[in-house]
C-alpha cells in the first residue's frame, strides 16, 4: 500500500510558506528571488513527508492489530474443535499439509486422505458391542467422492460405489480404543507439540508480514541513520509480536491442561469414552511416481511458468514439497491449497498486484487448484522481480527466491548481511560477489529457521525429478 498525502500533510506544509524563515533558521538572501520559495518548498515536503510517515506508522500499527486478533480468533476455533474431537473420539487428527481429514456430520466417521503414503484411511466411531459393516465404510467413501475431487486426484480416477468396494475389500482392518481413555500423557503431549508448532510458525510468520509491511514503503529516504533507526524499530517490535506469540501459546497450553482435566473429572464422558472402540480401514493404493500425482496440474503450472517467465520445475517441486499434491493441504501458519498460499502474506501481495485489491485471500478460494497455483506463481514473480531483483546471478537468485517463498526475503537478507539487517538491497551487494554454489551453501548453513534450511534442500533436490517438464 503506497500512502499518499493526506490533505493534514497538505495543509501543515502550506502553513510553513508563511514561517519558512523560522524552519531555516535564516533570513533569505535578499539577491536570490526565489530563495524564500525554496525554502517553502523544502517546508512542504519535509511536512508532508513527516505525515506520510505518520499515516504509514499508523497504517501498520492497525494491519498489525487486525492480524494478531486474526491469529488469536483462527487458533481458538481450532482449539475449540480439538477440545470437541478429543471429547468424542478421544484424539483429535485435522487436516495437515500432507493429509486431508474430514469428519462426517454427526462426527461418527472419519475420512482420512494422505496424500504423503498415498493411502486411505476411513475410521468408524462406535459401541463396544457393535459391528462396523463394510456397507457403512464404502457409503463414506462415496459421499467423500460426491464432495469435490479431492479423493479422485488422490486415487487416480473417479470413486463410484463400485471402486469403493473394491477398495473396501482390499483394506486392512484394526480395531482400537480412544487414545485418551489408554494414554492421556500422551495425548496431551502431542497437542502441546501441536501447539509449539503453529506458535513456531506464526514467529516465521510475523516476520513475513514486517517483509510486507516494509516494502509498501517504497520512497524510503536512503539516509543511513534513518536506515538504521528504521531498521531497529523492526526488530524491537517483531520481537514484542514474539512475545505476544509466547503468552498466546502458554494460554493456550493452560487451557489445554484446564480442559482435559476437566474431561478426567467428567466420569459420564469418561465412561462414554471406554465403551467406545474406532473401526479403521485403511487403503494402500497403487505407487504413483511423483509425475503421475503431479500430472492433473502440470496444464496450469505449464501455463503460469510461461506467463512468469519460470521454470515449471521449480513450481512442481515447491508443490511437491509443500502439499504432496494435496488441493486441500492446510498448515499451522495457516496456509492453504497445493501451494500454501498465506492469506495475509502472499494472498495480500498477489490480490494487490494482479488484482488491485487491497485484502486477504479466502480459503475457499486457495483451495480451488487453478487459482492456488497462479497466486502461487505469481508470488514466484513478485519474489523474482521486486524483492530479490537486485541479486544478477539466475541461479543465485533461484535460490534465494526458494529461501524466501518459505521464510521471507528479511530472513534471506539477515543470513547474509553481517549486522543481520533485514534488507534485502544491502544483501545482494553480497549475494553479487559470490558464486551461486557459496550462496547456496551459505542458505542451508545460516537461514535463522531450521525448517528454512530443510526446505530449501528438499526444492532443489525435487526439481531434478521435474527437468523434463523445462525441455518439453
Amino acid at each position: 500500500m503506497k500512502i499518499s498525502s493526506t490533505t493534514s500533510a497538505v495543509l501543515l506544509a502550506l502553513t510553513t510558506i508563511v514561517s519558512s524563515q523560522v524552519i531555516a533558521k535564516q533570513p533569505p538572501p535578499e539577491d536570490d528571488p526565489f530563495a524564500e520559495l525554496d525554502q517553502a518548498m523544502e517546508a512542504f515536503e519535509y511536512e508532508g513527508s513527516k505525515a506520510e510517515m505518520q499515516e504509514f506508522e499508523q497504517w501498520k500499527a492497525e494491519y498489525l492489530a487486525e492480524y494478531q486478533k486474526f491469529r488469536q480468533e483462527h487458533f481458538q476455533k481450532l482449539d475449540d474443535i480439538r477440545d470437541n474431537l478429543i471429547s468424542l473420539w478421544g484424539d483429535a487428527e485435522v487436516s495437515t499439509q500432507e493429509e486431508f481429514v474430514d469428519y462426517s456430520q454427526d462426527k461418527t466417521v472419519k475420512t482420512v486422505l494422505d496424500f504423503e503414503k498415498n493411502e486411505i484411511r476411513v475410521s468408524v466411531l462406535h459401541d463396544n458391542n457393535e459391528a462396523v459393516s463394510q456397507e457403512a465404510v464404502v457409503k463414506a467413501l462415496t459421499v467423500q467422492a460426491q464432495k469435490d475431487d479431492t479423493l479422485s486426484q488422490l486415487v487416480g480416477e473417479n470413486v463410484d460405489q463400485v471402486l469403493a468396494e473394491k477398495l473396501i475389500t482390499s483394506a486392512d482392518k484394526a480395531e482400537t480404543k480412544a487414545a485418551i481413555a489408554v494414554d492421556k500423557k500422551n495425548v496431551i503431549a502431542k497437542e502441546i507439540k501441536i501447539i509449539e508448532q503453529q506458535s513456531s510458525a506464526q514467529e516465521q510468520q510475523i516476520e513475513k508480514v514486517y517483509d510486507l509491511l516494509n516494502t509498501q514503503e517504497e520512497t524510503k529516504p536512503e539516509n543511513a541513520s534513518t536506515a538504521q533507526s528504521e531498521e531497529a524499530s523492526t526488530e524491537k517490535s517483531i520481537a514484542q509480536q514474539k512475545a505476544q506469540i509466547e503468552k498466546e501459546k502458554l494460554a493456550r497450553i493452560a487451557k489445554l491442561q484446564a480442559q482435559t482435566a476437566k474431561l478426567e473429572k467428567n466420569n459420564k464422558q469418561k465412561e462414554a469414552l471406554k465403551n467406545k472402540k474406532i473401526t479403521t480401514f485403511t487403503m494402500p493404493l497403487a505407487h504413483k511416481n511423483d509425475l503421475a500425482k503431479a500430472e492433473p496440474f502440470i496444464s496450469q503450472v505449464k501455463n503460469e511458468s510461461e506467463r512468469w517467465q519460470l521454470s515449471p520445475s521449480l513450481m512442481l517441486a515447491i508443490m511437491h514439497t509443500e502439499s504432496y499434491f494435496n488441493p486441500k493441504a492446510q498448515s499451522h501458519v495457516p496456509a492453504f491449497g497445493l501451494m500454501q498460499i498465506v492469506p495475509r502474506t502472499a494472498g495480500v501481495d498477489v490480490n494487490r498486484f494482479l488484482y488491485k485489491k487491497d485484502q486477504p485471500m479466502a480459503q475457499s478460494y486457495l483451495f480451488l487448484p487453478n487459482q492456488n497455483i497462479e497466486t502461487g506463481g505469481a508470488y514466484l514473480h513478485i519474489l523474482n522481480s521486486r524483492y530479490l531483483r537486485k541479486i544478477k546471478n539466475p541461479q543465485s537468485r533461484l535460490y534465494c527466491i526458494v529461501a524466501a517463498y518459505n521464510t521471507g526475503s528479511g530472513n534471506v537478507a539477515k543470513t547474509f548481511n553481517k549486522d543481520k539487517s533485514r534488507n534485502i538491497n544491502r544483501a545482494a551487494k553480497i549475494i553479487n560477489t559470490m558464486t551461486p554454489d557459496e550462496v547456496f551453501q551459505r542458505l542451508v548453513e545460516h537461514l535463522p529457521y531450521d525448517e528454512t534450511k530443510h526446505y530449501i534442500q528438499r526444492v532443489i533436490k525435487r526439481q531434478n525429478i521435474y527437468l523434463p517438464l523445462d525441455r518439453a
